[in-house]
């Protein structure tokens, strides 16, 4: 295995380690939603792989898109733990996966850059802030109707929650 490999296969195991943490009940409530965005980006990097948007250079498993690992891994554990401290307080979601999204664009992307592992190539670091902006509004409109489905108590009104 090449070092590429063993720097993803690292990024990808090693947000594991935080989930003793988490909580059997927030592992619960939020795992459906973390699998739906990661599926929704697992859609997303096949049409960007098409349209040459981004590439993940090593791939890790045979047959199967260089963006797994990173589903897998971050994405599907750092998705719970965002919900977890943020759900219901939109607002708070919002500046957060703000935050998490420039992080990423700006320097874990460029830093994948810089080892050879992913680039973007047709997305301008604006429009990929866009594309997971949207993909953040999905997964927390996605929680609220699970949220909503399981547990139909009178929710607070719009306001509200974006202050809260």
């Amino acid at each position: 295995m090449n070092n590429k490999r063993k720097y993803v296969l690292v990024i990808m195991l090693l947000p594991w380690l935080t989930v003793p943490f988490i909580g059997k009940k927030a592992m619960k409530r939020f795992s459906l939603t973390s699998i739906f965005i990661g599926l929704l980006f697992g859609l997303q990097s096949v049409y960007a792989h098409k349209k040459g948007w981004w590439r993940v250079y090593p791939q890790l498993f045979p047959n199967v898109i260089g963006e797994v690992p990173f589903i897998i891994g971050p994405f599907f554990v750092g998705a719970i733990w965002i919900l977890k401290f943020t759900f219901g307080k939109f607002l708070r979601y919002t500046l957060l996966n703000l935050g998490v999204d420039f992080f990423h664009i700006f320097v874990f992307i460029k830093w994948l850059q810089r080892m050879g592992i992913a680039s973007l190539i047709r997305l301008k670091d604006y429009q990929a802030l866009v594309l997971f902006s949207a993909n953040a509004a999905a997964m927390y409109g996605f929680q609220w109707l699970i949220d909503k489905k399981v547990n139909p108590k009178k929710p607070k009104s719009l306001i509200k929650r974006i202050l809260s």
